[in-house]
């Protein structure tokens, strides 16, 4: 009888688990809160790095793979940083990348290709809300009252993770303290017209020196979703104090209220910065608080375990979250279906998720000017 893992989340790192198992002829269920596939279509970009490159081509099936090179975005060749005068202050050139490279994508439309055959696999609608562990399985409740039992549950549902609320209620994520407003300028003739050339290239902050922050990264699509077509991703950063609102009051602001906030942060910046914002798509903003584990925790159970933000939640500053998701799919894979057993995937997710959370946190300090709490 074939195995039976059930996964919570259908985020990247579980769906790209739900591929390399089914691949192996595993009994896969992957339970997803959202009531639809479309449920989070504002689009942001992502990095991939050769790790994450290296865990699809193990995981995904060809065809699969190929959806996802359709849908990616065209390779940069740079990473810079700005005052917020646009004076350079340090960049980075990388070799172009290969036609078939995925370098960078969209996460609603890489999340779309990654589910590509899965249609008999996922549920919508699915809130996790508890396990018990028994002898022989291990039993898996939802909000809706309804239930199911598996060989291993495996916890992918992120960093306010209900899975490890339960294996690990004592594990601190820690909040750091700064806030993003997420957005998106469409690219408009007008907007490649006024946008630096260095913006259109590769990733690129701009800093005041005073705690706001402004990232703009290019989305040009090989192949774009329905919803939307090219877009260049802004992300405004700073404190609450720097943004001038409160959690409560951010929060429970309306997209066009939050993108007058980044509006009114960049007054007095670059002409060219302030061009861009005045041309965002002000319905796309959304905001987010950015949380990260310090000690990437060790556990003991041989039917349930995580991967992703739910183990290792991180700050961006590294551009490694989405990777380490897909190096543990990765992982984890090859732990499930060989003679493995979960105490070696976890003993390695742990040793390689804590090097990076290490390396995030200290980005996150010079990136954003904040002193985290170690």
């Amino acid at each position: 009888m074939a195995m039976k893992v059930a996964i919570i989340g259908a985020g990247i790192g579980g769906l790209t688990l739900a591929h390399g198992l089914l691949k192996a002829g595993v009994d896969v269920r992957l339970f997803e809160r959202d009531p639809s596939p479309r449920h989070r279509n504002q689009g942001y970009r992502i990095h991939i790095s050769p790790v994450g490159e290296e865990a699809l081509a193990a995981t995904l099936p060809d065809a699969v793979r190929r959806r996802v090179i359709a849908t990616a975005t065209r390779p940069g060749d740079l990473v810079a940083g700005f005052d917020s005068q646009l004076n350079k202050q340090f960049e980075q050139v990388f070799p172009v990348a290969g036609p078939d490279a995925v370098t960078s994508v969209d996460r609603y439309a890489f999340r779309r290709a990654l589910m590509t055959g899965l249609d008999d696999v996922i549920e919508f609608g699915k809130q996790f809300d508890s396990y018990e562990e028994t002898s022989s399985s291990v039993e898996i409740a939802f909000a809706d009252g309804s239930s199911t039992e598996a060989d291993v549950l495996v916890g992918a549902d992120g960093v306010g993770s209900r899975v490890r609320g339960q294996l690990l209620p004592e594990l601190d994520v820690l909040d750091i303290g700064v806030r993003c407003i997420y957005g998106k300028v469409p690219l408009t003739d007008a907007v490649r017209a006024v946008a630096p050339e260095a913006f259109l290239r590769g990733f690129c902050f701009a800093s005041d020196g005073a705690g706001t922050g402004v990232a703009f990264g290019p989305v040009m699509f090989r192949e774009p979703p329905e919803e939307y077509g090219d877009y260049l991703m802004a992300v405004l950063t700073g404190t609450n104090s720097v943004l001038g609102a409160s959690d409560e009051e951010l929060f429970g602001m309306g997209p066009a209220e939050l993108w007058a906030i980044v509006t009114r942060s960049v007054a007095d910046w670059h002409p060219s910065i302030r061009l861009l914002i005045a041309a965002g798509e002000a319905s796309a903003a959304f905001p987010i608080t950015l949380r990260t584990c310090v000690t990437v925790p060790t556990w003991q159970s041989s039917r349930v375990t995580l991967l992703g933000d739910a183990v290792h939640p991180m700050t961006p500053a590294a551009g490694a979250g989405a990777n380490t998701a897909l190096w543990d799919a990765a992982r984890l894979t090859q732990a499930l279906t060989s003679a493995e057993d979960l105490a070696a995937y976890q003993h390695d997710v742990v040793a390689n998720g804590q090097k990076i959370v290490t390396e995030s946190l200290h980005n996150a300090e010079r990136l954003f000017n904040v002193s985290i709490p170690v």
